[in-house]
């Protein structure tokens, strides 16, 4: 009698553990448990659906910081890929999410994740091939999202230092590019763009048009931001002044996330017109090997003489390096010159604009900054074939090489633009 009672004890026990391990929450990623954490705040119409709208609203939320911001910042920046078009943000489209990435490697380090979801929209062109109902490693990003908050903590520093400046995940290299090259050529004049008021926002005066003010960005929206490891929040506040620049002038509302208007790319040109008051002038390089060879012995020589000129005069410059279409043989396929693509190295961003930083007339040898401001060692001796080794975003090449595969130099001419209208 006694075994029988200890037996049903035993099972009472076994079905009372059991129960208890059943009724366990189901692990969640670091991502899912903040999205999760705030559903019922971030979800303001109660459909079971994040809208861009409902995102923006947390985004643009000053008293939403740290994981919170993150997370935030993370729902904004996937959600406006084409690829998230017809995707519907729900908590059963998380909690597969959650399920699935349970199953894979811890997201890299913080420090790893950023360097990872640089360009976010250039890296979808180069990889267009990859399936788009996989899902996005929200993860990844969120991770990615925290180390850009903390690298731009300490408010407005003064310190600019083109070594410390990284492309966020914003496909604005044609702005990145332009600021890095004044950076290097003007720093004064950068400085003097933005100027940090007593109340917390700053005020942006663009060479030749009205001052406007710039209000100091979320920790949101710094987590989608460029970033300038330990020197504050400078580079966040003049993209966000950049961005509403342009909301003024195409008449969108100020109450829009301003990276909207530059994350999907842009150009150099009416860029260096913005951030210098002067005009700029583009040489065009054909895109076949073909032609660049036939057009050399006109191309080089101009080139020579508007970078010796433009460093001379401390003027912006940029180089853009545009991939064309090609078939399986080689052979560009856009456009009208169908003849053989160039070779662009390793380590050299496709789709991409770059600072030029130098020029030496004696060694031909130009100067290139890479703004994502990532290393890079090649696969054996460096040059033309195995890509140039870079630091911190910067390398060399002979100016014969650089005109092999770029595109196009675009270069600040000293012509002021008439003033405009305050708005």
């Amino acid at each position: 009698m006694r075994v029988g009672r200890v037996s049903t004890v035993c099972v009472v026990l076994v079905l009372v553990w059991a129960s208890v391990r059943g009724a366990q929450p189901e692990p969640q990623t670091p991502f899912v448990t903040v999205v999760f954490r705030n559903w019922t705040a971030w979800d303001r119409n109660n459909d079971d659906q994040l809208s861009p709208e409902e995102i923006d609203l947390v985004v643009l939320n000053q008293s939403v910081t740290g994981d919170d911001a993150a997370a935030a910042g993370t729902l904004k920046l996937i959600s406006r890929r084409k690829q998230m078009k017809d995707v519907a943000l729900t908590k059963d489209y998380f909690q597969k999410y959650n399920q699935q990435r349970l199953t894979k490697a811890a997201a890299p380090s913080k420090e790893a994740a950023e360097l990872l979801t640089v360009d976010i929209l250039n890296q979808d062109s180069e990889t267009a091939n990859r399936s788009v109902t996989s899902p996005p490693d929200w993860d990844l990003y969120f991770s990615a999202g925290k180390n850009r908050i903390a690298r731009a903590a300490g408010g407005w520093t003064g310190r600019f230092n083109l070594d410390h400046l990284r492309q966020g995940p914003l496909s604005d290299c044609f702005f990145i590019s332009s600021l890095g090259s004044l950076l290097v050529q003007r720093p004064e004049q950068l400085k003097s763009l933005i100027t940090p008021l007593p109340d917390g926002t700053f005020r942006a005066s663009f060479p030749g048009r009205a001052p406007f003010i710039v209000r100091r960005p979320t920790d949101a929206e710094l987590a989608i931001s460029s970033v300038s490891a330990d020197d504050g929040c400078w580079l966040p506040v003049i993209e966000q002044a950049f961005g509403q620049y342009r909301m003024l002038k195409q008449g969108i509302d100020d109450d829009v996330e301003a990276t909207d208007v530059i994350s999907h790319g842009g150009r150099t040109g009416p860029t260096i017109d913005v951030l210098t008051g002067n005009r700029h002038k583009s040489i065009i390089v054909a895109v076949s090997v073909e032609w660049r060879k036939a057009q050399a012995g006109k191309i080089l020589p101009e080139l020579r003489a508007e970078l010796l000129a433009a460093i001379h005069e401390h003027r912006v410059m940029t180089v853009s390096v545009i991939a064309p279409t090609v078939d399986s043989a080689g052979k560009i396929t856009n456009g009208n010159d169908h003849g053989t693509a160039p070779h662009i190295p390793a380590g050299i961003t496709r789709h991409h604009a770059y600072a030029i930083v130098s020029y030496d007339l004696t060694s031909d040898v130009i100067g290139l900054w890479n703004p994502r401001g990532q290393s890079f060692t090649p696969k054996g001796t460096p040059g033309l074939e195995n890509g140039y080794t870079t630091e911190h975003g910067r390398f060399t090449l002979p100016l014969t090489e650089a005109y092999s595969f770029c595109t196009k130099f675009t270069f600040e001419i000293p012509r002021l633009l008439r003033s405009q209208p305050s708005r």
